[in-house]
């Protein structure tokens, strides 16, 4: 490790230096309030700190602006992120905590732990490069790559990315806390429509209005868009049980055309397919993303089907439903 640096490096400054490094989008200096905000604090207590760590030589403060890192303040956070994505990586896949908990953990240990045994940690983990959100683990005092940050309403059915900020506030923001949509939270896109977006959170579905996803920033996976794209895209129906665990193990539900539905099965609606004539019949019956539908029965000769959604009873020919994806919700003979 490089550069011993004298000043006292008090927790309290750790937390301070790495929440910046964890806020800054692009360069631009972190505004006192989203940092007030992420760790707490009054605005007040969080503007005597930042003139402090000026002073130390460690924080750029510009009044109306924000906060942002000296090179020797990046240094720092960078140190401490290190050892905090190390644990997290030890914790998950060495310990089988839950990320939450490894987070949690690796907050703790993240001040104290030496840099001799951060290296050994390092080595014994075998050098990972990203924690187990994808996230880039600095290699000592190197730089974090800068962070692209899209809107939610950006991103396609299948990605899945990290909330970073909400711009809202009132009955928006408590409307958001209350479904898990907060800074940190892993969001997955099951489905999207011209108005709204369906998504996958907290082990539940949120649908969105369209306004309400603009305002909401995200930073994508990039180390796990890919599988998860794989696992919402539509499933055969003869899936082996090895690929339905597959599914689950990555906690997110198993998708398949409507027409793969048992008599007794349910769903949520994610994607009404076809064109034209045929595609806005469907959706005039009740076929829009985020509806539950159950099949009722089929008939005789296998066509049509009955279903059921928003109280109404329905029949589709099998080649109408194949147009249609749905999330298994319920299994035959609940």
């Amino acid at each position: 490790m490089t550069g011993t640096i004298s000043i006292p490096f008090s927790e309290s400054i750790q937390m301070y230096l790495v929440t910046i490094a964890r806020l800054r989008v692009d360069g631009r200096p972190v505004p006192l309030s989203q940092l007030a905000e992420t760790l707490s604090i009054s605005p007040v207590s969080v503007n005597e700190m930042c003139r402090k760590l000026q002073e130390q030589g460690l924080v750029v403060y510009r009044p109306y602006k924000g906060a942002s890192l000296t090179p020797e303040g990046e240094q720092r956070a960078y140190r401490v992120l290190r050892r905090h994505r190390l644990w997290e990586v030890f914790l998950v896949e060495k310990l089988g905590l839950e990320y939450a908990q490894a987070h949690d953990a690796a907050c703790q240990l993240e001040h104290a732990t030496p840099d001799l045994v951060t290296d050994r940690l390092d080595a014994f983990l075998e050098h990972p490069t990203v924690n187990p959100l994808g996230q880039p683990i600095p290699r000592d005092s190197e730089d974090l790559p800068a962070r692209s940050l899209h809107p939610l309403a950006a991103l396609s059915a299948g990605q899945r990315g990290h909330v970073v900020r909400c711009d809202v506030s009132g009955t928006a923001r408590a409307f958001l806390d209350e479904q898990g949509i907060r800074p940190g939270a892993s969001v997955t896109v099951m489905a999207t429509a011209e108005d709204s977006l369906l998504v996958w959170v907290d082990e539940a579905h949120v649908s969105l209005a369209r306004p309400l996803v603009e305002a909401v920033e995200v930073e994508m996976e990039t180390e796990r868009t890919s599988s998860a794209a794989a696992a919402v895209a539509p499933i055969r129906s003869d899936l082996d049980e090895g690929k339905q665990k597959d599914a689950s193990m990555q906690n997110l539900p198993l998708q398949v055309s409507l027409h793969e539905l048992k008599v007794g099965q349910r769903g949520i609606i994610v994607r009404v397919g076809g064109q034209g004539p045929v595609r806005r019949r469907m959706m005039d019956m009740g076929l829009v993303t985020g509806a539950e539908i159950k099949v009722v029965r089929v008939a005789p000769l296998g066509d049509p089907v009955e279903f059921e959604v928003k109280g109404y009873s329905l029949s589709l020919r099998k080649s109408e439903a194949r147009n249609v994806t749905v999330e298994v919700t319920a299994e035959k003979g609940e």
